[in-house]
């Protein structure tokens, strides 16, 4: 084991005390190994006459694992231990140092040896302290050794080791005022220097705490003083059980002295701890409070059971106002009702302005055990009052009502709630249901409509999705089913963000950082969910509910709420399994939505990870719808990797369409020879007749008659007429030769359609050669391109 403070479990006794006596460990962890605990035990018994609250089981474990510790000497060792102390005496220090180091070897957890070696060592001031460290250690009864040592520790400017010092004086003298106060002097000079207290494990309201629990009854103002301080100090913290026992042992000690404050205060620790009997006893004890009650003995599953029946109360007339609220309290969660109709009429008589807190106490209690008719005699006096015209108020005064099933009063009152909290989930949900019970569907609907200015409930945008689909209300559901989404879901505000959302790393940053550069709020502040509710999607809901909206966004036409939602579902966490689909459905979007730019982003990203003809298709579908054509630079470092001939058809169209056809020449030629199809040959006539129109290539005449050639090795290949007779028909009608356009556009009118398609049915391309044909003829034949137009192109 390493010298590193940080055990895992008790060492070897001898090996412990050596680590201590070399300085690998200060005392505070030494102690700490040895008991295996470093925090002082608030439940140490203070004095004889107080009852230990330790359990007899682990008390006895306690003590024999302290007795375990605290061994005494056998007959032979405490010889061996007085004639050390003789040497000592005589001057053989060498001797007797030694005569101790065999008696601390055979029993490390003797304190007499330690004693004796602190005196030897009192010449050394470390030595001296550690020794007399382990003695008082090992024999912590003698609270002045401790503080002589807490004096030393001082000197050395060792706060945790002084501190821990007067917590040992403590422990050996509780009773001991004295060191209660050295100890909180510490502690406040160590507060003002700001000292690190978490490192001490002691703190103010223990040391309050352990001073009631410590001291004896006779210093009852004391332990008033510390008690009430103790209890400010926990229920600030919360921590309400802990409130409740030093109270508790404060009234146990002195409970003569507790002021109707201090009563009042006890009182409310124990109803918050449910502890009414009690309460009830306390009244009876120290606030005059005279009770007649009988206890009846009745028999339940063979078991004999105890019941107290509360006959009859009397008040003093002099019983603050808040002390009869508690007492009217404890008889609500009692349910002795008799009681509580006669307190409760007399409570009434108060004014609401001064006592309307009490007046929800009450309800509060009448509520939780059910009797809604008295809550609502309660109620009624606060919601007439101006100061109480509130929606906590009017929520309480709405749940009675609809428990009472007076639901017609019930829906003002709920009204009421919204006016001052509208963002009120679960009013609106009440409401609805009231409203949608009694048929007035399209204003249940209307409720359940939230304010986005204000702070969203998912849980009742969730059910708003539920409910607009039960009614078929398809697009409210589509806008309230986006919003829930917003809780997972980027909220983007231009189509420029998307890109970053395809980021693995960081997205969220670089929209932020984005935003940022524009001069704008980099988080979107138009929405803000309940972060206290716990509803949330399960990721399988999540990923339906997308797919539904995103169904009706495309059968709505409302594409931007689709590229939208397909986008935020790419930085959806939940969604992370459904990536690769979800990329496709963000490019479907970005189609239907004309967004081309977004749309080449992810048709670059889908030809680097899936090298198929599809994705090249979209690649060049793409190409052909944005403004932003493909780069011949990109294609090349594309198929680098995996090459393909396809290469030089996409490369060959990207100089096509920029004009540079001598480069579109040169990859459609390479094609066409691997190929030798009727793509291939069309590709290169095309590209021929386009060069026809370039006024700075030479020889036109030889660049026809080669268009020509592989045009009609084209139509050789193609084996399809009506086809290959229209586009030869277009090629003359580009090169202004009309007499043989019309004669090939005539052909086209006198076959047959193009074979059936699965896709796309029967493909007929008579309309286009006829509209063709009435351009050729309008201006020296009009008459025939009229007729053409009425046979070919009227619907």
């Amino acid at each position: 084991m390493d010298s590193n403070p940080g055990y895992s479990g008790q060492m070897d006794e001898e090996e412990l005390t050596q680590k201590f006596l070399r300085g690998e460990i200060t005392f505070a962890e030494y102690s700490n190994e040895w008991y295996g605990k470093d925090d002082e035990d608030l439940d140490d018994k203070a004095d004889d006459d107080e009852p230990c609250p330790i359990p007899a089981q682990l008390k006895e474990k306690f003590n024999s694992k302290r007795r375990s510790k605290y061994t005494r000497l056998s007959t032979a060792l405490l010889g061996l231990m007085g004639e050390a102390n003789i040497r000592f005496v005589r001057g053989e220090k060498e001797i007797a140092e030694k005569m101790c180091y065999e008696i601390i070897r055979q029993v490390p957890n003797a304190p007499e040896p330690y004693q004796t070696l602190a005196q030897i060592y009192e010449g050394d001031a470390e030595k001296h302290l550690q020794f007399s460290l382990l003695a008082a250690h090992l024999s912590p009864s003698d609270a002045h050794e401790w503080q002589r040592l807490a004096a030393i520790s001082k000197e050395k400017n060792d706060a945790k080791q002084e501190m821990l010092c007067y917590s040992q004086a403590v422990k050996a003298e509780p009773q001991n005022i004295d060191l209660h106060m050295k100890r909180l002097e510490l502690l406040t000079a160590l507060e003002n220097i700001n000292y690190p207290l978490n490192t001490l494990k002691v703190t103010r309201v223990k040391c309050y705490h352990k001073i009631v629990t410590s001291l004896p009854p006779s210093e009852g103002e004391t332990i008033m003083k510390y008690a009430k301080l103790a209890a400010s100090l926990y229920h600030s913290g919360n921590e309400i059980e802990r409130a409740l026992e030093v109270m508790a042992a404060a009234y146990k000690k002195c409970s003569s002295l507790f002021t109707l404050e201090d009563t009042n205060l006890f009182l409310e620790l124990l109803i918050a701890r449910r502890q009414y009997q009690t309460c009830i006893e306390v009244f009876v004890a120290n606030a005059e409070v005279e009770i007649e009650a009988e206890i009846q003995t009745l028999r339940d599953d063979n078991n004999i059971v105890e019941q107290t029946s509360y006959l009859n109360c009397r008040i003093p007339t002099n019983l603050p106002i808040d002390l009869k609220s508690k007492l009217l309290v404890c008889f609500i969660y009692l349910k002795a009702f008799n009681l509580v109709r006669t307190l409760l009429d007399d409570f009434l008589t108060n004014d609401v302005e001064k006592a309307g807190d009490l007046y929800m106490d009450i309800e509060e209690a009448l509520s939780a055990v059910g009797n809604h008719e008295l809550a609502f005699r309660v109620l009624e006096p606060l919601v007439k009052n101006q100061s109480f015209d509130l929606g906590a108020v009017w929520l309480k005064h709405a749940e009675c009502l609809y428990q009472l099933g007076r639901e017609d009063e019930a829906v003002n009152s709920y009204f009421n709630v919204l006016k001052h909290a509208p963002h009120h989930a679960d009013a609106r949900q009440k409401l609805f249901n009231i409203l949608e019970r009694k048929n007035c569907i399209d204003d249940a609907l209307r409720i359940l409509n939230q304010d986005y200015k204000l702070t969203v409930s998912a849980g009742l945008l969730h059910q708003q999705c539920l409910i607009l689909k039960k009614y078929n209300r398809t697009l409210e559901y589509l806008d309230v089913g986006v919003m829930l989404l917003y809780k997972t879901f980027v909220k983007f505000r231009r189509p420029e963000e998307f890109k970053f959302a395809r980021y693995s790393r960081s997205p969220l940053e670089l929209i932020h950082n984005y935003r940022i550069s524009r001069g704008e709020k980099p988080f979107n502040d138009d929405i803000h969910f309940d972060e206290q509710e716990t509803f949330k999607l399960s990721p399988q809901e999540e990923w339906e509910l997308f797919k539904e909206l995103l169904s009706i966004a495309r059968k709505y036409g409302k594409y931007h709420v689709m590229e939208k939602l397909s986008f935020g579902a790419l930085m959806s966490k939940s969604l992370a399994p459904h990536q690769q689909e979800i990329e496709f459905l963000c490019f479907q979007a970005c189609l239907l939505n004309q967004d081309y730019s977004n749309a080449l982003i992810l048709v670059k990203d889908f030809a680097q990870k899936y090298a198929n003809i599809v994705c090249w298709n979209m690649l060049n579908l793409i190409s052909n719808l944005s403004d932003d054509h493909i780069q011949s630079k990109y294609l090349t470092r594309l198929f680098n990797k995996k090459p393909h001939i396809i290469k030089n058809l996409l490369i060959g169209y990207t100089y096509l369409t920029s004009g540079r056809y001598l480069m579109a020449m040169k990859y459609f030629l390479e094609y066409n020879e691997h190929r030798k199809d009727a793509l291939s040959a069309l590709t290169v006539a095309v590209t021929f007749l386009n060069m026809v129109s370039v006024r700075t290539i030479d020889k036109h005449h030889n660049l026809v008659l080669q268009a020509m050639a592989y045009l009609l090795k084209y139509q050789q290949l193609r084996k399809c007429d009506q086809e290959t007779f229209y586009n030869l028909g277009r090629a003359f009608h580009m090169l202004s030769l009309n007499n043989l356009a019309i004669e090939y556009y005539e052909k086209v009118l006198a076959c047959e359609p193009l074979p059936a398609c699965e896709q796309h049915g029967v493909m007929n391309l008579t309309r286009e050669a006829a509209y063709n044909l009435c351009v050729l003829y309008k201006d020296h034949s009009p008459k025939v391109a009229q007729s053409i137009m009425l046979k070919y192109l009227v619907i």
